[in-house]
């Protein structure tokens, strides 16, 4: 969810993102027809429409576990003034928007930055399966295909759904505040530090 206040976990991710500008909160103004997560798309549309430029940087979200920069593009109208036209999934009508000149957008994703703000360990593995599915999807041409399918391999698939049922797995430990040692959802008894999590570091940097 968008951060109601600029607190010391916020202050830490920004250090961390060495954006070239500040801070500000943006209404979200949902073009016509615009989908969410297809920021980029609908921003260069609207410029062609209606002038302006697109601009680059990080919008912030925050739970209870993390504190999470996600790329995004907002559209500057002539007068200069920002407008975050693209609609939100989780239905926030008002983003935490930190434009940032050091990006560029070459068509391809841009990794989330995400800061475990909890003392809880499961939170760090949760980062690291979706930073390893985040690298699956953007190596090499994958990086510029909107859909995989069709496009990989068996051994790749595979690899992508394990990664997938990882990423589930402690998804669910943590939305019932489950830890390491909390038993494994796949249902085999083991707590998930002797399950799912034995040898995890390893399969999940695969190259494939």
């Amino acid at each position: 969810m968008t951060p109601i206040k600029i607190d010391k976990d916020i202050e830490k991710l920004f250090k961390l993102l060495k954006a070239s500008h500040d801070y500000t909160f943006l209404d979200v103004e949902p073009e016509l027809g615009a989908q969410p997560n297809d920021c980029f798309p609908v921003v260069q549309s609207k410029v062609k429409l209606a002038g302006g430029k697109m601009i680059l940087g990080w919008q912030i979200w925050k739970t209870k576990y993390l504190v999470e920069a996600e790329c995004h593009a907002v559209w500057e109208d002539e007068n200069e003034e920002l407008h975050d036209i693209t609609p939100k999934k989780n239905g926030s009508t008002k983003i935490l928007f930190v434009e940032d000149e050091n990006l560029k957008y070459e068509g391809k994703q841009v990794r989330n930055i995400r800061l475990n703000i909890s003392n809880n360990r499961l939170v760090d593995d949760w980062i690291s399966v979706l930073d390893a599915i985040h690298e699956f999807n953007n190596r090499g041409e994958r990086a510029y295909l909107y859909n995989l399918e069709g496009v990989l391999n068996s051994e790749q698939f595979d690899h992508l759904v394990y990664l997938r049922d990882l990423e589930g797995i402690i998804s669910t430990l943590l939305f019932k505040n489950g830890k390491r040692d909390s038993h494994c959802p796949c249902g085999s008894g083991s707590e998930f530090r002797n399950c799912h999590r034995q040898g995890m570091e390893n399969r999940i940097t695969k190259e494939v």
